[in-house]
């Protein structure tokens, strides 16, 4: 690279800034991803069933005392307390005609981010990974073992990610996004994941939980722990969960 053009950082955020003269290039199209995601060979599926009056909670104590949390007891988390987690980050709270709204908001509402689950300690599931599908509300089982080890190696020896009761992990489906919003759609991919995050990270503080964000992590050994090819379906967030 020319040492005076700008970093690729820089570079994409000039390519893609919206402006009075126009919206971006029009000329590149994408093909218009499925809207959810599935796995009908999972070996195992739980269905979830949120009770979303189960446990009142003041959003602005949570807001005051949330905090990234790192270390975790050893006891396993309840279904309901994970079942909560889940429908706090991707509930469905509006069932429409072509979308399905969500206790996060995405850009267009085209939800392009998929949620995966790493459970180690969790009453009821069995450890391995774990896809959440959003039409039927279940977590579908798509490979079984212990992959604690595997997930602090990708989080760059991050221990944590090892010692919670799960681990959260985000990917982006570009294309998703991308049929509508172009090259511009990079960056919604990582505000709705942020979204996301924020939702849970307020759910387990409501819940008397640790959560912790990771955004530092080698992509392609998370993608390959989850089994997306990193280039249509990409690693967005992590974040581990568990009791304090």
């Amino acid at each position: 690279m020319n040492e005076s053009e700008p970093d690729i950082g820089r570079r994409y955020l000039q390519q893609t800034r919206y402006s009075r003269a126009g919206l971006g290039e029009k000329r590149t199209s994408f093909p218009r991803a499925e809207p959810y995601k599935d796995y009908p060979s999972a070996s195992q599926r739980v269905k979830l069933k949120p009770e979303i009056s189960r446990q009142a909670a003041d959003l602005w104590e949570c807001l005051r005392v949330r905090r990234s949390q790192r270390q975790y007891r050893d006891r396993p988390l309840s279904l309901a307390e994970l079942t909560d987690l889940v429908w706090a980050a991707q509930g469905v709270t509006l069932a429409g005609r072509h979308y399905l709204l969500r206790t996060a908001p995405s850009a267009g509402a085209l939800y392009p981010v998929e949620t995966y689950l790493a459970a180690y300690r969790v009453e009821g599931l069995d450890s391995g990974i774990w896809h959440l599908n959003i039409p039927n509300f279940e977590l579908e089982l798509i490979s079984v073992g212990d992959f604690r080890r595997v997930l602090v190696e990708a989080g760059i020896g991050q221990n944590f990610l090892g010692t919670a009761a799960a681990a959260f992990i985000w990917t982006g489906i570009l294309n998703r996004a991308m049929w509508k919003y172009r090259e511009r759609a990079i960056r919604y991919l990582f505000l709705d994941a942020g979204h996301i995050c924020q939702n849970l990270m307020l759910a387990a503080t409501a819940l008397g939980l640790g959560c912790c964000p990771v955004g530092a992590f080698f992509d392609e050994e998370v993608e390959r722990l989850i089994g997306v090819d990193g280039h249509d379906e990409v690693a967005l967030y992590l974040a581990a969960v568990g009791p304090l």
